[in-house]
């Protein structure tokens, strides 16, 4: 089989700030946009997370208690998505539309929403890198921890506020973030309290919508599947969670390379690659809405 060599002027390029990539993977994906990013420097990296006990009130002159911090971590291993796609010269050279650059914005789009559905959707337990179940998700951790609700039919306004007292009561109210599958924009449009009054702000403006005062990111990827798919069919799902523990590993990328001409075959390949990492801070940290039947 013939090879394809990369050289120093076509290596990998990693994509801009602002370039048509990284924006259509912001756009597309919600951990990207929400999540709290970890840069790492290796294939797998440890985060530390922290508890502590509490406070004591001290009289003055007596022996100050000594608290037993919980020190633990939670562990980063990247994975690895990448494709390869072939022009031919003559295709590269009478095309209309910059055909590799189609092609970036493509695989970006299609990265974006299998990332999402492997961090947030997946049931199965993980099977680690290079697998179709990379990591654990926001599901998987929400399901161990009892934090799932089954709608069992239409969305009502009770579950959501259940779900929302549910999270305030506990330790991680603070920088809440709320994602969701598109399929709940229309029921959520439509919600109202026990007073007629809707729950969602700018249900009809093209604004940033937002519920109980959160902001609301819409992923495509927010769908139950037993592996992660950019195409998940599964449950669709509303996340609300502390956004610092939804921790998303950046090892490498996006990046691209151009390989040079093929000799006996005319053509060239554009070789796209990312590598990321995802993990669960606290499973008591994430509460999650299951629409099903």
């Amino acid at each position: 089989m013939a090879r394809t060599d990369l050289n120093r002027s076509n290596g990998w390029i990693v994509e801009q700030s602002g370039s048509e990539v990284l924006t259509k993977i912001y756009a597309e994906s919600a951990v990207e946009q929400v999540a709290r990013k970890v840069q790492m420097t290796s294939d797998a990296l440890r985060v530390p997370t922290f508890a502590h006990t509490g406070v004591d009130i001290v009289a003055e002159g007596a022996q100050i208690p000594q608290q037993s911090a919980v020190l633990d971590s939670v562990l980063l291993e990247a994975n690895k998505w990448a494709d390869r796609f072939t022009l031919s010269v003559e295709d590269e050279r009478d095309a209309v539309v910059d055909a590799f650059a189609a092609y970036k914005r493509s695989w970006a789009s299609s990265f974006a929403k299998e990332l999402d559905n492997a961090c947030l959707g997946v049931t199965a337990d993980a099977t680690g890198p290079g697998t179709s179940v990379p990591f654990q998700s926001v599901y998987n951790a929400a399901t161990s921890a009892g934090n799932v609700t089954a709608t069992a039919g239409a969305l009502k306004f009770e579950m959501l506020n259940d779900l929302f007292a549910a999270v305030e009561e506990g330790d991680y109210n603070g920088n809440l973030v709320i994602i969701a599958h598109p399929s709940f924009a229309g029921a959520l449009r439509n919600l109202k309290d026990a007073d007629g009054l809707r729950v969602v702000t700018e249900p009809l403006g093209g604004g940033q919508q937002s519920i109980f005062g959160r902001n609301v990111v819409y992923s495509t990827g927010a769908r139950t599947s037993a592996t992660a798919t950019e195409a998940p069919t599964g449950s669709p799902l509303l996340i609300v969670a502390n956004a610092d523990n939804l921790i998303l590993g950046v090892r490498d990328g996006v990046e691209s390379a151009i390989s040079d001409f093929r000799w006996d075959y005319d053509e060239r390949e554009v070789k796209m690659r990312a590598r990321r990492a995802f993990a669960v801070g606290d499973a008591e940290a994430v509460h999650v809405i299951e629409k099903t039947a």
